[in-house]
């Protein structure tokens, strides 16, 4: 294992990746330990050799940027998905000729596809997971944190290779290819763009009526600005769990707060007066302004929807019990509402469904229709 971090060694040591055909990637970042994380380290693995890169000493990463665009040079990820999104965000880097080890033990069928299990079955290495939680942000880093982070990259192109030859043998090596290139195309996106109500990502919601939702919300709210203030992960500053409580209890008064048993003494004493402050507020928001419930109310379902969409559930669920696959990689609920929702007759008309990939066309187009073809015939007679 090779640090780097100066930019003297990341020239040599990019130079020499640049060489290479084939190079397996990894990032940490740090966010478990502050609110904006970064990427805090670069792994990069070539045939005996695990680089692992400094991008907080102040070097230039740009023609590490070049490798990752270069189309001749293959790239290897392991749930890629963040990592892409984070090169993009704090880089600009875009990535071509991509391979998830991931993504292919899922196609496989693989029950466990994390890269712990990966490496236990296919090389009997027991990884040592102790510091899957560590701040990698902290300089400078033990040994242990940064054998643990050239393991990430070690082993990959070998495990590249045995899954490969298993996808090929089952003729599922374009389903692959296909999910590389889409992983390709990922960009960051600040979550803000995709949901304007952000208080809704909590679990264990869809009980509350609008007012406690209310109360939700400006927790959330509260906590998410402290934590931005701060640089900390809002959990750091208070919990989910807690939120879910003070929405459940709605404290009036501090002497009510006492019932909380999630809140700390720390957190009571610190911050009590503004959360009764807060649910005192949410309580008093006009009924227009309350929040709607989640959940979809069974006297306006679309019934008619809904028993399409079991029909083709039934057909997907057989069809991954036949190639031995999960049933969400098969097709995802919102995959098979889509299809429901336009009723297809032709195989043509599934290109209007963005999410569904041409290997998921081929093994679900014509039973897909037939499905939906004979649930039609049957409401005729």
């Amino acid at each position: 294992m090779i640090w780097v971090d100066t930019q003297e060694e990341l020239d040599k040591a990019l130079a020499r990746v640049a060489a290479e055909p084939i190079v397996s990637v990894d990032t940490e970042a740090d966010s478990l330990h502050s609110y904006f994380d970064k990427v805090c380290l670069v792994q990069i693995s070539i045939p005996h050799e695990d680089y692992v890169i400094d991008p907080l000493a102040k070097v230039d990463l740009g023609k590490f940027g070049e490798i990752l665009a270069n189309p001749s040079i293959t790239k290897i990820f392991h749930g890629g998905d963040y990592d892409v999104r984070i090169l993009n965000r704090d880089f600009g880097f875009t990535i071509s000729s991509l391979i998830d080890t991931m993504i292919s033990a899922q196609l496989l069928g693989y029950e466990a596809f994390g890269l712990a299990a990966l490496l236990d079955r296919h090389f009997g290495l027991k990884l040592n997971k102790a510091n899957q939680r560590a701040d990698w942000a902290m300089r400078p880093l033990r040994p242990d944190m940064l054998d643990y982070a050239a393991t990430d990259t070690r082993h990959l192109i070998k495990l590249k290779d045995i899954l490969h030859d298993e996808l090929e043998a089952l003729g599922r090596w374009p389903w692959a290819l296909e999910e590389f290139g889409r992983l390709e195309a990922v960009r960051y996106r600040e979550k803000e763009e995709d949901d304007p109500e952000p208080f809704r990502r909590l679990k264990g919601i869809g009980g509350y009526d609008r007012r406690g939702l209310a109360v939700v919300r400006a927790l959330y709210n509260w906590r998410d600005e402290l934590a931005r203030n701060a640089d900390r992960p809002p959990f750091k500053i208070i919990g989910n769990d807690v939120i879910l409580e003070l929405a459940k209890e709605q404290p009036r008064s501090r002497d009510d707060l006492q019932r909380v048993k999630s809140l700390s003494r720390f957190h009571h004493g610190k911050y009590g007066s503004e959360i009764v402050k807060l649910i005192r507020s949410a309580l008093e928001v006009p009924e227009d302004q309350l929040p709607e419930r989640g959940e979809t109310k069974s006297w306006i379902r679309d019934k008619a929807l809904e028993a399409r969409v079991d029909k083709l559930k039934k057909v997907r669920d057989r069809v991954a019990a036949e190639l031995k696959v999960d049933v969400a990689v098969l097709a995802p609920r919102h995959v098979l509402t889509a299809v429901a929702t336009i009723q297809p007759t032709q195989r043509e008309q599934l290109d209007a469904i963005p999410a569904m990939r041409e290997w998921q066309k081929k093994l679900l187009a014509e039973p897909f229709i037939a499905a939906l073809q004979t649930q039609q015939n049957a409401k005729l007679f």
